[in-house]
């Protein structure tokens, strides 16, 4: 039996899972081991890499609805309402602290 899309390992019976890896409950047997090792290398995951964060405070503030907030607080200063732009943009920056700590 051999894995596809269409039947990931996850679905498969238990007793069903050692005949799909091709090895035994017992497991791999030493060459059959060193061939897989040389093969596909070492059954580790990758290091996460992870954004600073400083970057990751930016991006909530950069994303589509603050870009958005952003130009309408530029729009109320061009107005003539410099009240309305600063408490648009206190807005962003509020919402940009409290999503950066709910992430972080």
């Amino acid at each position: 039996m051999l894995l596809s899309a269409s039947q990931p390992i996850w679905c498969l019976p238990a007793a069903a899972v050692p005949a799909a890896l091709q090895t035994t409950p017992e497991g791999l047997g030493q060459g059959e081991a060193q061939r897989r090792f040389e093969r596909f290398g070492p059954n580790r995951l990758p290091s996460l890499r992870r954004r600073s964060l400083l970057l990751r405070f930016v991006d909530q503030l950069v994303h589509f609805m603050a870009l958005l907030l952003w130009v309408a607080g530029a729009l109320a200063f061009a107005a003539g309402t410099p009240q309305l732009g600063w408490a648009i943009w206190a807005v962003v920056l509020i919402n940009g602290l409290f999503s950066f700590w709910q992430d972080y």
